[in-house]
């Protein structure tokens, strides 16, 4: 079986446009009402939706990886390394530190050029603790590049990828190639698109790096929308991705027989629709949780404020179980008459609303 890196017209993709088009227009649409809202936010706002969608891209994108972490670890590194040091504490998971920096470093550089050294620091910066594999190094074993997906006892060999010492050849042909895509029949935005999916599918096939290339390769998704619409786009691929690991891969694999990629594009334009939609959730969060601190901020105690905190912490997702008398103890190491009086007292002031009865009581935040 022959993969697309083998054939003598790589990379010389062939899709049907017409089945793009109505895809093309919808994310047009909503890169539109994304844009809009956000120029309308300060340059605080700005980072709080920026830092949201990082913080559910680093997550989701290790979770596909089978790597596990905390909100509260990858948020905090996230704040750390955007400078808003007061935010939280420290992280105390090194590999979380080590995604959240990723992220900020692919957004970071989002106008200038793709380049190979580029993507190399990203790969350091991913891998920095990760004594088994060496950071921004291009594969060099002779073994096989086998791209699976499973756990032990249960892998998937989705492709073969191409030799290591072939690499550096096809990465000069990837940037050259690049560099002068072209298709202006779906317009500006519709071409960024169609590159960034194809730069995406094109990196996985070469799976360049021992370790990490899913992880890289998202991320250069979303850099090249950035860099091609020269605006950072704040979208999280990967949350829609790990809802369906098994849908990515089997596209992924379809996608290694044959260079005709109508259905790979097709998926990927889907993926990144459902992405934008979920930003817009997220902007409407953080634009109802900035009015919820203006009304109500002076009329919380420490202890509410903190188990508020904790609340919006977790995102538009929410809180699992919303707030309970028992959380509320943990979160504030308080006693139960205290814990009582101070939900009562958010419930009387209509900061929370009380759901179920008895030890199913719990309560939600309401949010105008």
């Amino acid at each position: 079986m022959k993969y697309i890196w083998q054939f003598i017209d790589f990379p010389k993709f062939k899709y049907d446009t017409s089945k793009l088009l109505a895809l093309v227009e919808e994310s047009v649409v909503l890169i539109g009402e994304v844009r809009g809202i956000m120029k309308g936010f300060s340059p605080a706002l700005q980072d709080e939706v920026s830092a949201q969608v990082m913080l559910s891209e680093a997550i989701k994108t290790s979770e596909i990886e089978g790597e596990y972490f905390s909100r509260e670890d990858v948020m905090s590194s996230l704040m750390m390394n955007l400078g808003l040091v007061n935010y939280v504490l420290p992280s105390k998971n090194k590999n979380a530190d080590a995604i959240a920096r990723m992220m900020i470093e692919v957004r970071k550089n989002y106008n200038q050029p793709l380049t190979l050294e580029m993507i190399l620091h990203w790969h350091k910066v991913l891998m920095k603790h990760h004594t088994d594999i060496h950071g921004g190094v291009l594969r060099s074993s002779s073994e096989p590049m086998q791209v699976i997906s499973g756990r032990y006892g249960d892998i998937q060999v989705h492709y073969e990828a191409p030799p290591s010492e072939d690499l550096p050849l096809l990465l000069d042909d990837f940037f050259q190639w690049y560099r002068i895509f072209e298709d202006s029949t779906l317009g500006t935005i519709g071409e960024a698109i169609v590159l960034s999916a194809l730069s995406h599918l094109y990196f996985e096939t070469l799976h360049p790096f021992e370790d990490g290339n899913g992880r890289i390769g998202r991320a250069l998704t979303e850099k090249v929308l950035a860099e091609k619409l020269q605006t950072p786009l704040f979208i999280s691929l990967s949350t829609y991705i790990e809802k369906s690991k098994s849908t990515y891969y089997k596209e992924i694999k379809k996608a290694q027989r044959s260079l005709e990629v109508t259905d790979w594009l097709v998926y990927s334009i889907q993926v990144l629709i459902e992405a934008l939609k979920e930003t817009v959730l997220v902007v409407q969060f953080v634009r109802k949780k900035t009015e919820f601190y203006d009304k109500y901020n002076n009329e919380l105690n420490e202890r509410q404020r903190k188990a508020i905190n904790k609340m919006f912490n977790q995102g538009i997702s929410g809180f699992e179980g919303g707030m309970t008398a028992k959380k509320y103890i943990s979160i504030n190491k308080t006693s139960k008459s205290t814990a009582t009086r101070d939900l009562q007292e958010l419930v009387d002031k209509n900061i929370f609303v009380r759901k179920g009865a008895g030890r199913s009581t719990s309560y939600e935040l309401t949010l105008e």
